[in-house]
């Protein structure tokens, strides 16, 4: 933590980015985001509330930590960023932490922000039961960490291609987000019943927004109208939740592993 602190590129980077001309557009660009979303989730009726929020405000990170981490690898200014620090005395290592973790500074300010609102709305309403809530910040957290590491990895195979880099990490984010549906594709045409349950339990523990609702407590967004319409291979089938614990450590361990690719590239 303190090696990390004073990272001399994350604390150039910190410096760049808490300009006043640069955080205010990036921070209101997220909650036009956030808010256009939550629209959409109520329209789809996958939740209300703080559900719908912490639905849209995971979504948003998926997609914001991509273009961030992308823009500050793979980018002209990246690119060019990151050749003048490979010639300093700073170790290739410390540039990618540092520059990986100011990437992702807005993405913290809007967690915070939204956690003020979240907790005050709470108090306002008398329910101190936050725990859930803490636990939906958690799951953003491991959601924001894994999103970066895999951004990373397309970045440093994709080095001098920001194009194919954002297309493939945002690829699989929608794959992620509707996998409970392609799953359902599959489940649809196969007769094997192994390749079924491999399929249902895939889907369930990888798809980023059930970990996220099952945080908040035994929500069952897989029976909403518009899922149990559209997800219907795997509803019907009888659908087990994993802890949602699971999914976080499953999430962690792959990004990890990943990172340590990254650093071998």
């Amino acid at each position: 933590m303190i090696h990390l602190m004073i990272n001399p590129v994350l604390k150039r980077d910190l410096k760049f980015k808490f300009r006043i001309k640069k955080l205010i557009p990036a921070i209101l660009l997220r909650y036009i985001c956030i808010g256009l979303l939550f629209l959409l989730v109520i329209l789809a009726r996958l939740g209300t509330g703080i559900l719908a929020f912490l639905i849209a405000e995971a979504i948003t990170i998926l997609l914001f930590t991509s273009g961030s981490i992308c823009d500050a690898f793979v980018s002209q200014n990246g690119r060019r960023d990151f050749s003048e620090l490979s010639l300093t005395r700073i170790k290739q290592r410390g540039i990618i932490f540092g520059k990986l973790i100011s990437s992702n500074l807005y993405n913290f300010i809007v967690l915070i922000i939204s956690d003020i609102g979240i907790f005050a709305f709470l108090s306002s309403q008398k329910r101190f039961d936050t725990q859930g809530v803490i636990y939906a910040n958690l799951v953003l957290l491991t959601l924001m960490f894994a999103t970066a590491i895999l951004a990373l990895l397309f970045c440093m195979i994709f080095r001098r291609n920001s194009l194919a880099s954002i297309f493939s990490i945002y690829l699989i984010i929608i794959f992620l987000l509707f996998n409970v549906i392609i799953a359902g594709l599959f489940i649809e045409r196969t007769e094997n019943q192994k390749a079924k349950d491999l399929l249902t339990n895939s889907a369930i523990y990888a798809n980023p927004i059930i970990m996220l609702s099952r945080s908040l407590g035994k929500i069952d967004l897989m029976r909403t109208d518009y899922m149990y319409n559209i997800a219907d291979a795997i509803v019907g089938r009888g659908v087990i939740y994993p802890d949602w614990r699971i999914s976080c450590v499953i999430y962690l361990a792959v990004s990890c592993l990943l990172l340590g690719v990254v650093i071998l590239i």
